[in-house]
């Protein structure tokens, strides 16, 4: 009976359905069109008299993950992501372009019509064969990339403009030949030191500090010891490892993830080798290897050693000029398939194992190989790898379940509610700290991050935001203020009577250091070390500056006392975090004039850039106390999940 009705009526019933649609689209899809840019354009962020948009931030962040994606190749995950910290970059970014743009503004540099065309049809990146590509294929591009042309040219001169900026700011940075020069052979001076430490520690037991001395000590140096103001918090702590409790993982989860996963868990083929290498000068000036020949006549009398059942090791350590390896009889450890040289690995896989190769020839010199083992790819089973897979899950869904318990205290926060009765309907212990100065927390709540923001807020107030420290992530609110005062005896009595013992053991150590260094230069420092009992070491190779000199470790002192010494000098006593050391340079390793040459513009030019960057970038962060950053957090959070 309907059917027959809708059949007779079927001209009226299609008008109606026309107005149905019709209301629709006039009344549902603007309000739901309306919604999604008010959204869209929420206020992320405001920078001085400009604004970022929640669109903005979105847009900026969906480009540069997709960029990332491309780049990884389908490998970027929700951890690299975290690791990376991408919505801090993107947003740091967007604010950098809004500081610039006005601050390009009040200097008055303006970019014109000519000056956009001329930019653009003389940009690398827009030229064919040496000639503009032509607004048609231009446009072409822009369409292909969704980018339309107003947009194109706003973000053109918005470059421009900071291009500008930065030439006004940086252009009278300037490097001249003898900075280079310097700072060509600071990075290439090479240095093998003997040394021997007169360690501290046994001087502290020798040291008797007085009370009379440490009242003497305060009463010189009181401004030095005054107390200043600190800061007492109240914090919650989101501990992650105490959430594990709440995560169970069956047996059919860890074999479906072992099934979707198995690429991840393949062991690759690997071979464990080691070898005896003769190097090839790079170019005939070059002070380190041999010419060609003479490096292959060398390689092949060792390789006869070898052949002839000589200790492959033993050779190694007399004779292989590879000084990473050769302390270790040679030893290269295990590697898989492409990661040595082609030449190298091509000929280590395949040899058995115990097997000793033919002369290798690479770009480093003549190779003897050795091989001990030769493992082929597998599978492993998943009863093997089981446990791995559990940890894996479990600290992943363990950080899942802290990720909500944090977004859940700070939307509570968000409301204005107390951080008392937030932690209590969490579950949360509410904790105090200890008292602490600017720019120290005390544990669990140490990060600096945390100890800026604590001074940063009033008695009473909460950071709505919280931060991230070593334990998980703690929420805060100030406690109680602590100010500053000039401090009395009993309150610093141990800190003065610290200083003063460590002061004088060190000079105690100073003391003995010169004593054996008279010694030294009597008897050798090897005698003279074993003479009182301390023990005279090498660095293993030569070292550069900023590297680690033997168990001495790099300071400033360290690098300027070694590099300052002439070949088979001793030093003078030179401070180290642990004691006093005697230094001798062994051998010494000069920058090579002829590259000098050859990479002083290149390196002039990167130093020059290096200087421009730095002073640039402490433009940039001093702009934004002209123009105020305020982001609001409560966006932010919805944006990046």
């Amino acid at each position: 009976m309907a059917l027959g009705f809708m059949r007779r009526h079927r001209r009226w019933l299609y008008v109606f359905l026309w107005v149905v649609i019709a209301a629709f689209i006039i009344l549902y899809i603007p309000a739901f069109q309306k919604a999604q840019t008010s959204g869209l354009a929420e206020t992320l962020a405001s920078v001085g008299a400009e604004t970022i948009t929640a669109g903005e931030f979105q847009k900026a962040y969906s480009q540069e993950r997709q960029r990332l994606q491309d780049m990884y190749q389908g490998r970027l995950d929700a951890a690299m992501l975290k690791r990376l910290r991408l919505e801090e970059q993107v947003f740091g970014r967007l604010v950098d372009e809004r500081l610039l743009a006005q601050e390009a503004q009040r200097l008055g540099l303006r970019i014109d019509d000519a000056d956009l065309q001329r930019e653009i049809q003389t940009a690398p990146r827009f030229q064919r064969d040496g000639r503009f590509v032509g607004s048609a294929e231009l446009k072409r591009v822009l369409q292909l990339r969704g980018v339309t042309q107003e947009k194109f040219e706003m973000d053109e001169r918005g470059n421009l403009a900071r291009q500008r900026l930065e030439a006004l700011v940086t252009g009278g940075v300037t490097v001249g030949e003898a900075e280079v020069e310097r700072e060509f052979r600071r990075r290439n001076e090479q240095v093998k030191l003997e040394y021997v430490l007169v360690d501290v520690a046994p001087f502290r037991s020798q040291v008797q500090v007085p009370d009379e001395d440490v009242a003497a000590r305060f009463k010189q140096q009181a401004e030095s010891y005054r107390i200043p103001e600190k800061r007492v918090l109240s914090y919650a702590l989101i501990d992650p490892q105490t959430l594990r409790s709440r995560v169970t993982l069956t047996d059919a989860e860890l074999e479906g993830y072992y099934g979707e996963h198995q690429q991840e868990f393949k062991q690759p083929e690997q071979v464990c080798a080691s070898h005896v290498l003769i190097k090839v000068k790079d170019t005939p000036a070059a002070k380190e290897g041999h010419s060609e020949e003479q490096a292959r006549t060398l390689a092949a009398a060792l390789l006869a050693k070898a052949q002839g059942g000589a200790d492959f090791a033993e050779l190694a350590k007399q004779a292989s000029e590879d000084a990473g390896s050769a302390s270790r009889g040679g030893e290269l450890g295990c590697f898989p398939r492409g990661q040595m040289v082609a030449e190298f690995d091509q000929k280590a896989f395949a040899l058995q194992p115990g097997q000793i190769s033919s002369l290798v020839k690479t770009g480093f010199g003549f190779h003897i190989i050795r091989v001990q083992s030769h493992t082929q790819e597998s599978q492993p089973a998943l009863s093997q790898v089981k446990e791995r897979i559990r940890q894996a899950l479990s600290s992943e869904r363990v950080q899942t379940l802290a990720v909500e318990k944090v977004q859940g205290v700070q939307e509570a926060l968000a409301q204005a509610r107390s951080l008392e009765d937030v932690a209590r309907e969490q579950g949360l212990a509410l904790q105090k700290s200890s008292a602490f100065a600017r720019g120290q927390a005390p544990e669990p709540l140490s990060s600096p991050a945390l100890a800026a923001r604590a001074f940063a807020l009033k008695p009473g107030e909460t950071d709505r935001e919280g931060a991230a420290v070593a334990g998980g992530y703690v929420f805060f609110a100030l406690s109680e203020i602590q100010p500053g005062r000039a401090a009395e005896l009993k309150d610093v009595k141990e800190r003065v009577k610290a200083d003063l013992l460590e002061e004088r053991a060190f000079a105690l150590a100073q003391s003995a250091a010169a004593g054996l260094r008279a010694r030294a230069l009597q008897d050798g420092l090897a005698k003279a070390a074993s003479a009182t009992g301390r023990d005279r070491k090498e660095t293993p190779a030569l070292v550069g500056r900023g590297q680690p000199m033997g168990d001495l470790g790099s300071t400033a002192g360290l690098d300027e006392a070694a590099f300052a010494l002439q070949p088979q000098t001793l030093s003078e006593p030179v401070r180290t975090p642990s004691g006093w050391a005697l230094l001798r340079v062994l051998e010494k390793k000069a920058a090579d004039e002829l590259a000098l040459k050859a990479q002083k513009s290149a390196l002039m030019a990167s130093l020059r850039e290096e200087r421009r960057g730095r002073l640039f970038q402490a433009y940039v962060s001093q702009l934004r106390q002209r123009y105020p950053v305020e982001r609001r957090a409560d966006v932010f959070r919805r944006l990046v999940g």
